[in-house]
């Protein structure tokens, strides 16, 4: 697989050193891509490392990445006298998702809807062989029954604790 054009737009509010920013937006790009692309930590049957090291985890090179179109907008907080915001993850949070989505995307019309991560070539050429086969599995479960034992729980201390009610009117926090 080859990312072809990756676009990033940031906000970090008030833009302090430019330089620095656009190495933050391209340093959390090649970070998100690698994430979902080809980072995994594997395991033998005996649950010990078989990626223990940078030779067996795959991490992207300047070689499986194109050139990043950046660009940062600029809305100043109100919050800090410079009106700057964080930079840090920005492109990182966007681009995992971003490239997952874009790799679902080419084998959508094989009625794919989930692949995990990372989608490495092996990953979705089974995706693509049990699609053939009409095996995707349904990416799409309920919650665990521990969800609802817990909603249950909260709704009972909740009510617990809730004062009682003067002249007919509610009186408290509504838990959901």
């Amino acid at each position: 697989m080859q990312v072809i054009r990756h676009i990033a737009v940031d906000d970090c509010g008030t833009v302090i050193a430019p330089l620095l920013v656009e190495g933050q937006q391209h340093g959390g790009i090649a970070s998100g891509i690698g994430q979902a692309l080809y980072e995994e930590i594997r395991f033998d049957d005996d649950a010990n490392p078989v990626t223990s090291n940078f030779a067996e985890y795959a991490l992207p090179s300047t070689a499986e990445l194109p050139m990043f179109e950046t660009v940062s907008t600029e809305t100043p907080t109100p919050l800090n006298p410079l009106g700057a915001k964080g930079i840090g993850e920005a492109a990182t949070i966007g681009s995992t998702p971003a490239v997952q989505n874009a790799v679902i995307d080419a084998v959508a019309h094989l009625g794919v809807r989930h692949i995990d991560l990372p989608c490495t070539a092996e990953r979705v050429w089974q995706t693509i062989r049990d699609a053939e086969a009409g095996t995707l599995p349904d990416p799409w479960s309920e919650p665990p029954a521990i969800f609802a034992t817990l909603r249950a729980e909260a709704a009972a201390a909740a009510e617990a604790k809730a004062p009682a009610a003067v002249d007919g009117e509610p009186d408290g926090e509504i838990v959901i």
